[in-house]
C-alpha cells in the first residue's frame, strides 16, 4: 500500500472513531435528560406508565428514533405542566377558602365584642373610653388582620366592667339596707308610741323578705325585676306607715307638746325615707332604660332588636305576615374615627339615627345594631316598598353636610343590605343573610 492511501486510511479511521465518540456522548446526554425527566415524572405516579417506553428507547443499542423520542418528551412535558398547574390552582382555592373562613370568623368576633361593649351594661367616663378604643378591623386581606391589640383592650375593658358591676351592686345593696333601717325605726316608733296593733312579728317578716330580695341582687343579672319587687315592697310599707300617721295625727291633735314633737320627728324621718326611695327609683329607671336603649342615639339596642326579630319571626311562621330586615353600615367609619376623632364619629352616628327616624314609619322598629351598624325591622311590606325606604333614607342622608376644620367637607355614605323572612328562619339566619347582603353592597362601592 502506498503512503498516500495509508495516510487516507488513518484519517478515515480517526474520523470514524471521533464520530462514534460523539454519538456515544450525545446518547449519554440524551439519556441524562430522559432520566432527569423521569425524576420529575416520579412525582406524578399516573404518568409513569407513559415514561417507561421512552426509557426503553434510550436504553436501546440500536439507532435512536429521535423524532419519536422528541414527540414523547413533548407529550410528557405537556401533561406534567397541566398536572402541576392544576395543583397550583387547587392550592390557591384552598387558600381562598381559608381566607374567607378567617374573614368570617373575624366578623363574628367583632359582632360578639360589639354586643358586649355596647349593650351588656351602661358605662361612662374612663370605662366608656376603653370601650370606644376597642376597634376590630376585618380587612379583605387577612394577612393584614390584627386581633392581638383589640383583644388586649377588650380584656382590660372586661376587668373594668366587672369592677363597675360589683361597685353598682354594692351601692344598691347598701342603699336598700339603709332604707330598711329607716322603715324599721319608723315602725318600731309607731308600734311603741301610737298603735300597739302593729306587731314586731310583721316587722320581722318584712325584714326577712327585703333581705332575701337584696341578697338575690348579688346573684343575678336580672336586676330590673328584682329591684322592682323590692321597690314595690318598700313603697307599700311606706303607704301603710303614712296611713297610720294620718290616723294617729287626727287623734293626737289636742295632746301634749311631746306628742307633737314626736310627730314632727316622724315627719322628718319619712321625708328622708321618701327621698331615699326616690333616689332608688331613679336608679331603677336608669337601669331599665339602659337595658333596651342605646345611650348615644336613643334608638333601641341589640338586646331589644333580637327580641323584636324573634317575635316578628314567630308571627311570620304562625300567620304568614312578611318581615323585612335592613342592616345599615357607615362606610369607612374607622377612617372617620381615626382621622376626625370619636366625637365626630358619634355625631355622624346620631345623624344616621335621625335620618332613619325620618325615613321610616312610626311603627317600624329602628335599632343601633352595634358600633357603626343600624337595623330596621319592617312588618307587612313587600321587598319593593322596603327598598324604597332605603332610597328615602339615602336621599335624606345625602342632604346632611359633614364638615371638619382639619379636612374640610367630609363625604359620608352608608351601605345597606336587605332580606325578607323565609320558612325555617331563626334570628341568627335572618340577621346573617341581611349582613351578607350589606357587605355585598359595600363591595360594589369599591
Amino acid at each position: 500500500m502506498d503512503k498516500t492511501k495509508k495516510t487516507e486510511l488513518e484519517r478515515l479511521k480517526k474520523d470514524y472513531l471521533l464520530t462514534e465518540q460523539r454519538w456515544q456522548d450525545e446518547k449519554k446526554s440524551l439519556s441524562n435528560v430522559i432520566y432527569a425527566l423521569g425524576r420529575v415524572v416520579a412525582l406524578h405516579e399516573a404518568l409513569m406508565e407513559e415514561y417507561e417506553p421512552l426509557k426503553k428507547m434510550v436504553a436501546s443499542e440500536q439507532e435512536l428514533p429521535l423524532v419519536e423520542i422528541e414527540n414523547q418528551v413533548e407529550k410528557l412535558k405537556s401533561k406534567i405542566f397541566t398536572q402541576e398547574t392544576k395543583e397550583v390552582f387547587d392550592d390557591r382555592n384552598k387558600l381562598d377558602k381559608l381566607n374567607d373562613s378567617l374573614l368570617k370568623s373575624c366578623r363574628i368576633i367583632k359582632r360578639i365584642v360589639v354586643a358586649l361593649v355596647d349593650d351588656f351594661y351602661p358605662t361612662t367616663g374612663e370605662l366608656k373610653a376603653k370601650a370606644d378604643s376597642i376597634d376590630i378591623n376585618c380587612p379583605e386581606e387577612t394577612a393584614e388582620m390584627d386581633l392581638e391589640g383589640p383583644s388586649t383592650a377588650f380584656l382590660s375593658y372586661i376587668r373594668g366592667l366587672k369592677s363597675k358591676i360589683s361597685e353598682d351592686f354594692r351601692y344598691i345593696n347598701n342603699t336598700f339596707l339603709t332604707l330598711l333601717d329607716h322603715v324599721k325605726e319608723l315602725e318600731r316608733t309607731l308600734t311603741s308610741e301610737f298603735d300597739q296593733g302593729v306587731t314586731l312579728k310583721k316587722i320581722e317578716q318584712f325584714e326577712t323578705k327585703v333581705n332575701t330580695e337584696v341578697g338575690s341582687i348579688a346573684d343575678s343579672f336580672n336586676i330590673h325585676t328584682t329591684i322592682d319587687e323590692i321597690k314595690s315592697a318598700v313603697v307599700e310599707k311606706l303607704k301603710k306607715i303614712k296611713h297610720l300617721m294620718a290616723l294617729r295625727k287626727k287623734e293626737e291633735v289636742q295632746k301634749a307638746q311631746k306628742a307633737q314633737e314626736n310627730i314632727n320627728k316622724l315627719k322628718q324621718k319619712i321625708v328622708k325615707t321618701e327621698k331615699d326611695a326616690r333616689a332608688m327609683a331613679k336608679k331603677v329607671d336608669y337601669f331599665q332604660t339602659a337595658a333596651t336603649k342605646d345611650g348615644l342615639t336613643g334608638l333601641y339596642n341589640r338586646t331589644a332588636l333580637d327580641l323584636r326579630i324573634d317575635e316578628a319571626l314567630k308571627m311570620f311562621h304562625k300567620e304568614g305576615e312578611t318581615v323585612s330586615l335592613i342592616l345599615f353600615d357607615v362606610d369607612n367609619f374607622k377612617w372617620i374615627n381615626d382621622t376626625l376623632g370619636h366625637v365626630a364619629g358619634d355625631k355622624i352616628l346620631q345623624k344616621v339615627a335621625q335620618c332613619l327616624k325620618e325615613a321610616f314609619r312610626k311603627g317600624d322598629f329602628i335599632a343601633r345594631y352595634g358600633g357603626d351598624e343600624f337595623a330596621v325591622v319592617i312588618e307587612g311590606l313587600d321587598m319593593d316598598i322596603a327598598k324604597k325606604k332605603i332610597l328615602d333614607f339615602n336621599d335624606l342622608f345625602s342632604k346632611k353636610r359633614f364638615f371638619s376644620h382639619s379636612v374640610g367637607d367630609v363625604n359620608v355614605t352608608v351601605s345597606a343590605g336587605i332580606t325578607m323572612s323565609k320558612e325555617g328562619d331563626n334570628v341568627e339566619d335572618f340577621i346573617n343573610r341581611a349582613d351578607k347582603n350589606m357587605y355585598e353592597s359595600k363591595k360594589e362601592k369599591r
